[in-house]
This record gives structure tokens, sequence and C-alpha cells, in this order.
């Protein structure tokens, strides 16, 4: 039946994550996606190894892939044109520039919707496009610290550490995602219209009810640890067995998790314990059931550890590296890296989309772009003639990739 988005076009002038992460999941979905870059590239493509002798950046590749690349200078008025041209013909334009930028260059949501009243607008920013602190750096890192996210992550007395995934650039770019789908079954009600997403509330958003316990009870809840911040003695996480650690969710206010905590400790007199008949009472004793349990899980292989607990209804798995993770059988059964043909290099193996239809093959069909390469087939695709084209490139207003 095909993918659902293959009627959909999309300029993209995103940079590093969010907005190039937007872009990339309708691409997934179908939609052909026109990445803009600036003569010199975008930021993202910093050289952060080498691949068969090559600059090679992982990240620019997984959040670019399924598009095409157009490179030229917006500053130019026959970049903007160009620009123009493709948005009059577009359904949603997607950047992440700071607020501001998108006027000054000419491709801002007013100019675009007079050219295109039914564009779909997409701007995420740091702080949101107003008020006090919306021209203030809006990077991931700086979300993850102001929001609070980073103030329950930890120790107490370690410096604050943020989470070495993105969280606030990935919850904003499935935000906009999100919203740019209700945009398209919206447009034939309501036309096209602005999606104004902010890394700041897309985080605040998953913080698993951190705000609700300040907001409600007013409760401010910090450094978990390896546990959860709102109940820091119930075990839920790492604990250390005989040979490794093994996550372990002792979530002791089940009956279930309960029955099988005294089961694996060989312990039958503490179902029978009054103090421990409901939640509460086990829960108002959680540092020594805890104790209990991690000295048990101190004797154990993991391997053994992890079978006996889930066995018995205890929610468990092993902790593992990146390298142990990726070569785990699961991880081949779900089709989780796909190994695709790359220009520059011989392949590429990438993970694939996480977006999953039953009746639409969604997938890593071609690799994120080099600079430019696609400049030639989308502008004869918007008319341009050789002449055109060649003017173009010689005024630098187009980028040639050099292969």
């Amino acid at each position: 039946m095909g993918v659902p988005l293959s009627d959909i076009s999309v300029v993209d002038c995103g940079q590093v994550i969010a907005g190039p992460l937007c872009a990339t999941f309708l691409a997934d979905l179908g939609a052909d996606v026109v990445k803009i870059e600036p003569p010199d590239g975008e930021m993202f493509r910093t050289d952060r190894r080498e691949l068969e002798g090559e600059p090679f950046n992982p990240g620019f590749e997984l959040f670019n892939r399924n598009k095409r690349a157009v490179s030229l200078d917006l500053k130019a008025d026959e970049g903007r044109e160009i620009v123009h041209d493709l948005v009059e013909k577009a359904d949603i334009f997607v950047q992440n520039w700071p607020p501001g930028v998108a006027e000054r260059l000419g491709v801002d949501y007013e100019t675009l919707s007079e050219i295109n009243e039914d564009i779909i607008y997409v701007h995420i920013t740091g702080y949101g496009q107003s008020g006090p602190m919306t021209d203030l750096p809006g990077m991931d890192a700086m979300m993850q610290h102001v929001s609070g996210f980073s103030s329950m992550l930890g120790y107490e007395d370690h410096p604050p550490i943020r989470s070495q995934s993105s969280l606030a650039d990935y919850f904003a770019a499935y935000n906009a995602t999100i919203s740019a789908l209700g945009a398209l079954i919206h447009r034939d009600r309501a036309g096209g219209q602005k999606i104004d997403v902010s890394l700041l509330e897309s985080i605040a958003h998953n913080l698993d009810g951190a705000y609700e316990f300040y907001n409600n009870l007013g409760e401010v809840l910090s450094h978990g640890g390896r546990n959860l911040c709102h109940q820091r003695e119930m075990l839920y996480g790492a604990a250390e067995a005989d040979d490794g650690w093994v996550a372990v969710a002792l979530l002791l206010y089940s009956d279930r998790i309960w029955t099988g905590y005294c089961e694996v400790l060989d312990r039958p007199d503490l179902l029978e314990d009054e103090t421990y008949q409901t939640p509460q009472g086990r829960i108002a004793d959680l540092g020594a059931l805890t104790d209990r349990f991690e000295s048990w899980l101190a004797e154990q292989p993991v391997d053994e550890a992890v079978s006996v607990l889930n066995e018995n209804g205890i929610p468990a798995a092993p902790y593992q590296t990146i390298d142990e993770a990726a070569e785990m059988d699961q991880m081949e059964h779900l089709g989780v890296f796909e190994e695709i043909t790359h220009p520059q290099y011989d392949s590429l193996t990438l993970t694939s989309s996480p977006l999953s239809l039953s009746k639409a093959e969604i997938g890593v069909e071609q690799p994120a772009p080099l600079q430019g390469q696609h400049n030639r087939d989308v502008l004869r695709e918007l008319g341009y003639d050789e002449d055109d084209i060649e003017a173009l490139v010689d005024d630098s207003v187009v980028t040639e990739t050099e292969t």
C-alpha cells in the first residue's frame, strides 16, 4: 500500500538534532524531504571520527537519513528565491533556528504563508518564541539543567550531570512530528498553520510527574541515583551480583513481586508477617528489605539471577555495555540495525527508524546526503535550466559537492 506520506513534500532547514530529526521521521514515513544547508554545510557535519579515511559523524548520518540535500546561500536573494520556489509546492517547512533568524533570512512563517497559505510551518526553539528567556542559547544541555531534569540524576555528592542521550532534542523532535501530522489531518478544514515547539516544554512534559509532585504536593524530587527519585530506597535499577550487575525492579508495593521476593529468598515467614501484609507496611521497611535482597544477589551469577528473578515475577535484566547490547540476538530479531550502501563509504550500519506500521515498509531507504548532493536534481524539478544552474554555481549561491 506504500508509505503514508509519499505525496507530502518537506523543506528542512533544521540543524543538529531536533529540527533534522523531525524532518527525518517525516522522511521515514515517505515524505520527500529536501534538506537546505548553508554554503559551508550544516554545522552538525563536524567531523567527529574517521571512516575509511574520510571524515565521519555518526550522529549526522543517523539524523539525516532518507533525505535529499541542496546547499545554497539563503543570504543571497537568489538563494531565498529557491527556497520560496520549494515552499510554493511544499506541505511542511521545518526549522530550529533561534527566534529572529528566519525573519532575517526571509523564510519566516508570515512570509512563507503568503507564498503558500497551506504550508505547515514547524519552528523548534529552546525556550519558545517569546518570554524573558527566549533569547538565551537553547541547547539540549542547557535544557536538561535549567528544567530541573538533571537535578534528579545521579547522587547528591557529585556534580550535576546530563543524560548522555540528547533527550530534550529528541522529545522536541517527536512533539514537532506529532504536531505536523496533526496539522496535515487538520489542513483540509483549517488550512496551513504554524507549530511552535520548545525544548523546555518538551522535556518538562517528560519528567515522570516531577512537576506534578511539586505543584500539587509541594514535594521537590531530586537525585534518585539508581532508583526512583520519588521512592529512593526502592530498588529500581542496577544492583551487584557475583560477576556483574543486574537491573531489578523490586517494586515491593506489588503483591506479586512481594510473593516472588519471599520465594527467591526462601523466606515464607515474611509472607505471614503482619508487618508486611500491606504495601504501606513493606514500603515502611524498604531499607531492610532491600539490603536483604542485595545480600542474596551478591552471591548469584548474573545469568542465574536474571532467570530466577523473572521466573518468580520480579522483573530483571542484565546490565550491558553498548557493544554487548548491539550483539544481542533480540536486536537482530527486531531488525534494529540496517546496513546500507553509501556514496562516500563502502557501507554504513545505522539504527533503523523506530516508527512502525503493519501496512507500510519503514526503514532506511537512503543514507544522509552529501552536502549539496541533489542540487541539480531539485533545481531542475523547480524549472531551472542548465544555464540558470551554472549561473547560480558561478555566483556561489549554490555550492557543488566535491566527490
